[in-house]
């Protein structure tokens, strides 16, 4: 036999060219890390904070909370000093040495200055979760307001320093009877007021009792 029956056929000039054998695509590499992939976004994760920028971030905020705290220290010993005496002359010039004007402003600033924080902080509470808690924040707001007069009427019965001495002493001479019908006005604020908060407990229940009555039974 002679070798040209073994030999591969040779294609012709100008006919068709014989089929390539078929061969799978190369796959695309992983890429490496660091590289950027095909998308041109960066697979890269930020790298972590070293040891010495941790520190150097502790340090600044402890640094950060001395201070706020150094000046609510300065704040308070300033107001401690200053606001008893204030409040005291306020009280002193309206009521003027009269007993029954002492009695009458105590009473009145102890009830309002008591039922309206209890009557606020209660809806702050109930109106919670709503318009992103504006209204809570905004009730929360108008109860510390309300009850700044007898804050610092506290502040000048209980407090123990120079401001709160002095303020005392002008209650005695200027506002006779004060302090008492304050204490009075407190304790009959709470009372008025659990009995508000008594009638808003049970009109809120009698309206879940309804919603639940008109929903529909499965």
């Amino acid at each position: 036999m002679s070798n040209e029956q073994f030999s591969a056929p040779q294609s012709e000039p100008g006919g068709p060219t014989p089929p390539m054998p078929h061969t799978d695509p190369a796959q695309p590499s992983s890429p490496l890390p660091g590289s950027a992939p095909a998308g041109g976004a960066v697979t890269d994760t930020p790298p972590k904070p070293t040891a010495g920028e941790r520190a150097n971030a502790l340090v600044k905020k402890v640094v950060i909370g001395l201070v706020i705290a150094a000046l609510l220290v300065v704040t308070y010993f300033i107001l401690e000093a200053f606001l008893p005496r204030w409040w005291a002359g306020q009280i002193g010039r309206r009521v003027n040495g009269s007993m029954a004007s002492g009695v009458w402003t105590g009473l009145v600033i102890g009830f309002v200055c008591t039922f309206l924080p209890l009557l606020f902080f209660t809806l702050s509470f109930l109106n919670r979760s709503r318009l992103r808690n504006i209204p809570t924040i905004a009730f929360a707001v108008l109860g510390v307001l309300a009850a700044i007069p007898n804050l610092l009427t506290l502040a000048v019965v209980a407090g123990g320093g120079n401001g709160a001495h002095a303020g005392e002493r002008i209650f005695d001479v200027e506002a006779p009877g004060f302090r008492a019908a304050s204490l009075w006005g407190v304790i009959v604020g709470v009372i008025v007021f659990a009995l508000v908060g008594y009638f808003i407990w049970r009109y809120r229940r009698q309206g879940r009792q309804l919603a639940a009555a008109k929903k529909p039974k499965k």
